[in-house]
């Protein structure tokens, strides 16, 4: 009777034993998989700000293109009517064509330079001489800065976003793989690998949650 009964016990201690494996194994399953829903949520939103961060910096930079295009034509047209304008005064003829590109035709940074470049001395050749300090200043161009600016820090932005992404992605990862030890360790019947199983899967939790900690952190 009492060797029956120590074999009971034994029996009884076994399946106590055995239950709180399974009751660990399933905290830890339950566990990691939120976390990996939430890693995986952000992954999601950092991924999907990255990607219009990229967007809209390669908006910014066609503007750029675009501006930087007019910005051209418009220092080609204004040298071009420079020449004009220059040989008309040097006719003799300031009151006609000459007070006609003035008034009508330059842009008010075109006549800005000319203004500027009226009271310089023989040094200076150009109104579009800014280095001499000429006022001069083409609108394109000046667009054209500002669009790059802002495609810069819409890159950097969605550079950032990106690297964020991948942080919360590496803790995925290491989730997936505690997701994947702490199932397993169910099927083992035998205490020892049920042990293991279960210590790597609570190591890649641990390191998982502290992935994500780090990357909202970052």
């Amino acid at each position: 009777m009492a060797q029956h009964a120590d074999t009971a016990d034994t029996t009884d201690q076994t399946e106590s034993r055995e239950r709180r494996l399974e009751i660990i194994a399933a905290v830890l399953l339950g566990l990691a998989a939120v976390a990996t829903a939430w890693s995986a949520y952000w992954s999601a939103i950092f991924g999907g700000n990255a990607i219009q961060g990229y967007a809209q910096a390669n908006t910014f930079t066609s503007q750029v293109s675009e501006a930087y295009g007019e910005g051209d034509t418009q220092k080609a047209f204004d040298q071009s009517l420079f020449v004009t304008y220059a040989a008309e005064l040097f006719r003799g003829d300031p009151e006609g064509l000459a007070a006609y590109i003035y008034s009508d035709v330059a842009t008010d940074e075109f006549r800005a330079a000319i203004d500027w470049f009226n009271t310089t001395g023989d040094e200076v050749i150009s109104p579009f001489d800014v280095d001499s300090g000429s006022p001069y200043a083409v609108p394109g161009y000046e667009r054209g800065n500002g669009y790059l600016a802002e495609a810069d820090a819409a890159y950097q932005e969605a550079v950032a976003a990106d690297d964020k992404g991948d942080r919360f992605d590496l803790a995925a990862v290491f989730l997936a793989l505690s997701l994947f030890f702490g199932g397993i360790a169910t099927v083992f019947k035998r205490r020892l690998p049920q042990l293991v199983t279960l210590t790597v899967g609570s190591v890649g939790f641990v390191i998982g949650l502290g992935a994500v900690i780090w990357a909202h952190m970052a």
